[in-house]
């Protein structure tokens, strides 16, 4: 069985919605958090999550950062690549980026022999191998 998280649900979470409709919601990232509960953190969701809660909800890029790097330490709560996923939200509170931009940083940082084409010179800024096509 595959469980997968939505953004809705996280969104409620970490906007502390303690509306009568999502009274089980602290319970149930309770059970994620002492891995109780297992479910799967898509990189689309993650993406979304941080979109509506900067654009919608208007919450500064750091205090998502720090939540959603809060969230990947739930152990029940397992995340493809999650080094990269932590590294991109370093980048990204740390940079004024695009939260894409910092996502292809992290993957690629460190190994000259991956290559990103591109035309963004801010790339150039990070241990990357950038080239133009």
């Amino acid at each position: 069985m595959i469980a997968l998280l939505d953004t809705n649900v996280i969104v409620r979470f970490l906007v502390s919605d303690k509306s009568p409709k999502y009274q089980n919601l602290y319970s149930f990232f309770e059970a994620l958090e002492n891995g109780s509960m297992m479910v799967e953190l898509k990189l689309i969701v993650l993406f979304q999550l941080i979109f509506v809660l900067k654009s919608f909800y208007k919450v500064p890029k750091e205090q998502i950062a720090n939540g959603v790097t809060d969230l990947l330490k739930y152990k029940g709560i397992s995340v493809k690549n999650k080094s990269v996923v932590r590294r991109m939200l370093e980048i990204w509170r740390n940079n004024n980026l695009d939260i894409v931009d910092c996502y292809l940083i992290a993957s690629l940082e460190g190994d000259t022999q991956n290559v990103l084409y591109s035309y963004d010179r801010d790339f150039d800024k990070f241990n990357i191998n950038r080239k133009e096509p």
